[in-house]
C-alpha cells in the first residue's frame, strides 16, 4: 500500500445500501495510499475496528437514538437524527484534527447536508458522494430548485415530465417522493434537502459512469465539480486489481459465500435460471408475493429466491417444499448476490430496480425483470428498459399490482424471446464499459487519482 499519504473521513447514511458504496470507494482509496476513518452513526456504541485488507478504521457517533429504539427510527425523525449526528460529527472531527494524522476531507452522503456545513466550519475539504444515479438525484435538483412542480394528484394530472438529458417520463417514471405531494412527506424532505447547500461543495462524486449516463453527465459538467467514480462494485467482479475485495464487508465479520446455493446453481444448466430478489428493504404485500410465486412457477424456469424471514411467510402454502421436492427452486434466506449473478446458470434477475442490484446485475451482463416498488426504482426501471434496454419493466394496474400472466410473460421473454437476445447483448457491452470505466487509465479510475492527487 506504501506510506499513507492523507487521512479522509467518510461519512454514509447509517442504511447498508448507502454504506456498502462507500465502503468501496473506501477500498479504492485505501489501496491508492489515503487513510480511510469510516463514520458510522448509530444508537449502538462499538469500540473502533481497523480492517486487516485495508487502511480502513471504522468508528461509530451517536445518532440521537436510544438502543432500545428501532434502527429505521431516524428516517421516520429526521430533526432528531440531524441535529444529533451534527453534534457528534462535530465532537468526531475536532477530536481527530489533534490526532497524528489530522484528516483533510470529509466524504459524506447528501442525505445528511448538515454534515457538509460542519466539515465547512472545521475547515475540511468537503465532497458530497452519491450513491444514487444522477438519473434520481437531478429529479430530486429540479424540485429544490424549483423548475419541477410535484403535482397534487399522481392520476389527476399524467404529464410527461421533461429534464435535461433525460427521455420524458411518465408518472411512473418518476421516483416515487416525485409523483404526488404529501407522499412521504418525511423523505421527501430528506432527499430534495440533499441539494439544499450543495453549492458549498468542494466535490461531489457518484456511483455511476461517463458512459452509462452520457447525457445526463454532459448537464452536469456544466453545473457543478462532478467526478464519476463507479461502478463501485466489489473489484473480484469488475477488474481484479484488489482479489481480496470479494463482497461489500471490511474482513472484520466476512460472510462465507453459501456453498449450498452455489453448489445448487452448478447443477444447473447455462442460463437456465430466474434470480429473484427484492433487496434489503422492499417488502411486497402478501398478494403479490403470492401473485410472484405463482408467475415463476408458471413459467416452468427453475429458480433462486432471496427472501428474507419476514417475507418467506407471504409464499403461497407449499410452494417451498414443492421446488425442493421437484428440484425446480430454491428459496434461502440469505443469498451471496454477487456470487449468484456471476453464475452461468443464471438467465435473469427479477428485480426492484434498487440501484446497487442493477448496477451488479449491468457489471455482470445478467438481463433484468424489473419490478420497481418505490424511491429511485421507477427510473431506474425507465432506463433499464428504454434507455439502456437491458431488461423489461412488469406493468402494473393503477393499484401497482402485477398480474402472474404479466410477470410471467416478462420472464419468458427477458429469458428466450427475441427482444431477450437484445437485451442480453446490451447488457454485455454495458458490463465491458463498466469494467473499462473502472479499470486502469479508464474514465472513473482517473476520476478517483485526480481525488488522491488533491489529498496529498
Amino acid at each position: 500500500m506504501g506510506e499513507a499519504k492523507g487521512h479522509v473521513l467518510f461519512f454514509p447514511y447509517p442504511l447498508q445500501g448507502h454504506i456498502n458504496p462507500m465502503i468501496q470507494l473506501g477500498k479504492r482509496l485505501s489501496k491508492k495510499g489515503l487513510t480511510v476513518s469510516l463514520i458510522i452513526a448509530s444508537n449502538i456504541h462499538r469500540e473502533p475496528y481497523t480492517s486487516e485488507d485495508y487502511s480502513i478504521t471504522v468508528h461509530t457517533i451517536h445518532d440521537g437514538f436510544f438502543p432500545h429504539e428501532h434502527p429505521h427510527a431516524k428516517i421516520k425523525d429526521p430533526p432528531r437524527f440531524n441535529e444529533s449526528t451534527a453534534r457528534s460529527l462535530t465532537d468526531f472531527i475536532s477530536r481527530q484534527k489533534l490526532s497524528s494524522n489530522p484528516p483533510k476531507a470529509l466524504i459524506y452522503d447528501p442525505f445528511m447536508p448538515s454534515a457538509l456545513d460542519v466539515a465547512k466550519d472545521l475547515g475540511l475539504y468537503v465532497v458530497a458522494y452519491f450513491t444514487q444515479p444522477w438519473l434520481a438525484s437531478l429529479i430530486y435538483y429540479h424540485i429544490n430548485e424549483g423548475t419541477y412542480d410535484v403535482p397534487d394528484d399522481r392520476h389527476e394530472d399524467p404529464i410527461l415530465a421533461s429534464f435535461p438529458g433525460f427521455p420524458l417520463l411518465s408518472q411512473n417514471d418518476l421516483p416515487s417522493f416525485a409523483c404526488e405531494k404529501g407522499s412521504y412527506p418525511l423523505i421527501f424532505k430528506v432527499v430534495v434537502s440533499q441539494f439544499s447547500n450543495l453549492r458549498r461543495a468542494d466535490c461531489i462524486l457518484c456511483n455511476t459512469f461517463d458512459q452509462l449516463e452520457p447525457k445526463v453527465v454532459k448537464w452536469m459538467d456544466g453545473q457543478w465539480p462532478v467526478k464519476n467514480i463507479g461502478p463501485v462494485v466489489p473489484s473480484k467482479f469488475l477488474d481484479n486489481r484488489l482479489p481480496e475485495d470479494k463482497d461489500y464487508e471490511l474482513g472484520d465479520s466476512k460472510t462465507e459465500p453459501d456453498e449450498s446455493v452455489l453448489s445448487w446453481l452448478a447443477n444447473k444448466p447455462a442460463k437456465s435460471v430466474v434470480y429473484v430478489a427484492f433487496g434489503t428493504l422492499v417488502a411486497l404485500s402478501e398478494k403479490q408475493m403470492k401473485e410472484t410465486a405463482m408467475a415463476i412457477k408458471q413459467t416452468g424456469y427453475s429458480f433462486l429466491w432471496s427472501c428474507r424471514d419476514s417475507e418467506r411467510s407471504k409464499l403461497p402454502s407449499g410452494f417451498v417444499e414443492e421446488a425442493l421436492e421437484k428440484d425446480t427452486g430454491l428459496v434461502a434466506k440469505w443469498v451471496p448476490q454477487l456470487e449468484v449473478l456471476a453464475h452461468d446458470s443464471i438467465g435473469c434477475f427479477v428485480t426492484h430496480c434498487g440501484w446497487n442490484s442493477t448496477l451488479e446485475a449491468l457489471c455482470l451482463g445478467v438481463p433484468l425483470v424489473g419490478m420497481p416498488q418505490w424511491t429511485d426504482q421507477p427510473t431506474n426501471a425507465k432506463f433499464i428498459e428504454d434507455v439502456w434496454k437491458i431488461g423489461v419493466r412488469v406493468k402494473t394496474d393503477e393499484e401497482g399490482f402485477a398480474s402472474k400472466e404479466e410477470i410471467a410473460g416478462c420472464i419468458s421473454e427477458v429469458m428466450e424471446g427475441e427482444k431477450g437476445k437484445v437485451m442480453r447483448k446490451n447488457v454485455e457491452n454495458f458490463k465491458v464499459l463498466a469494467r473499462e470505466a473502472i479499470s486502469e487509465g479508464g474514465s472513473s479510475d482517473k476520476s478517483i487519482d485526480e481525488f488522491v492527487a488533491m489529498m496529498t
